[in-house]
């Protein structure tokens, strides 16, 4: 086939209107699926008692940004969120920064009339997007950790000193007239791991000079690092004769190696959580005690921060929703 000059120029006309139909329908599917995703994140499903509801419309609707994990410590903050969104007649959402790093950046679309925040690593893009929210006027609650601070910040959680004088407590009960301490801390916990230093100054606090030495160490997110870090303390320092762990996992993994390595009387451990295992070594010797949160009233009380910020225009700078100290005298 010959093209001559009005062929080709016909054929490139044919061929720009294509380009241009391939442009325009490029630039209309991006806009529908940036559309989708901000009404998928308004309508994301959540638990409830009964399993898997869509959100109803309600005259506020809150999102909390939480770790992705089946720790029974989220499940509970969880169930005190729900409890009191339906208290309150309002709806939540939950979801993750880490995972799922776009929800967040679409917060500020989205409609929220709040956020509860779990976060613990303030790097520079996440802070970014938080300062944007709060530019926006949308109410964001801090959840056990205080990344974002200034006059309008609000935190809900455990009060971390308190949580090493409770270490400290349960340490005194070892009887022993001076303390070797070496406190594991875990990713897998990260609102403690973030207030390391709050905790060991309750810890010094209530201690003083029967303190001899306080080490810190730290598992990460891979469940048997605990294992590895807990051999190392207990067969290079025999010196340790208090072990803190921080993770609940992590203090089973603790126990066991105490039991392996012929250490029990010798090494006390002082845990975290309320696990029923937990209280069986509790009530066994094996475990001098436990820190144990409150993560239903955490949940419950994050959300009704939001509600009040949303009725009232204040709340509280700061919830203490208290520890637990799990012993075996408890009864």
């Amino acid at each position: 086939m010959v093209f001559t000059d009005t062929n080709l120029k016909l054929y490139y006309a044919e061929v720009n209107k294509i380009l241009k139909s391939i442009t325009i329908l490029s630039g209309l599917a991006f806009l529908f699926f940036l559309l989708l995703s901000v009404r998928m994140l308004i309508q994301t499903p959540f638990v409830t008692k009964e399993g898997f509801s869509k959100v109803e419309e309600r005259e506020f609707h809150y999102a909390l940004f939480l770790p992705v994990t089946n720790q029974s410590f989220f499940q509970r903050l969880r169930e005190g969120a729900l409890d009191a969104a339906a208290a309150k007649n309002c709806a939540v959402t939950f979801h993750s920064i880490y995972e799922d790093p776009d929800s967040l950046s679409m917060v500020q679309y989205s409609g929220f009339n709040g956020i509860g925040l779990y976060l613990y690593e303030n790097d520079k893009k996440t802070m970014d997007l938080l300062k944007t929210i709060q530019d926006k006027g949308i109410p964001i609650v801090q959840i056990e950790s205080e990344i974002i601070q200034g006059p309008a910040t609000f935190l809900i959680g455990t009060n971390n000193f308190n949580v090493g004088k409770g270490i400290g407590k349960l340490a005194l009960q070892t009887g022993f007239d001076s303390l070797n301490m070496v406190l594991v801390y875990s990713r897998k916990n990260p609102g403690v791991y973030s207030d390391a230093t709050l905790i060991e100054m309750g810890i010094k606090n209530v201690l003083k000079e029967k303190l001899s030495m306080l080490r810190r160490e730290a598992t990460s997110l891979n469940p048997l690092d605990a294992e590895r870090i807990v051999y190392d303390i207990l067969k290079n320092d025999p010196s340790v004769d208090v072990l803190v762990l921080t993770d609940p996992n992590d203090t089973l993994v603790a126990v066991q190696a105490i039991i392996d390595l012929n250490l029990v009387g010798k090494v006390q451990i002082i845990g975290f959580g309320d696990q029923e295992l937990i209280k069986t070594y509790i009530d066994k010797g094996l475990i001098l005690g436990s820190i144990v949160r409150n993560p239903y009233r955490i949940g419950y009380s994050a959300v009704m921060a939001l509600y009040e910020l949303s009725t009232n225009s204040y709340t509280s700078s700061f919830v203490d929703t208290g520890i637990t100290l799990l012993r075996r005298d408890r009864q």
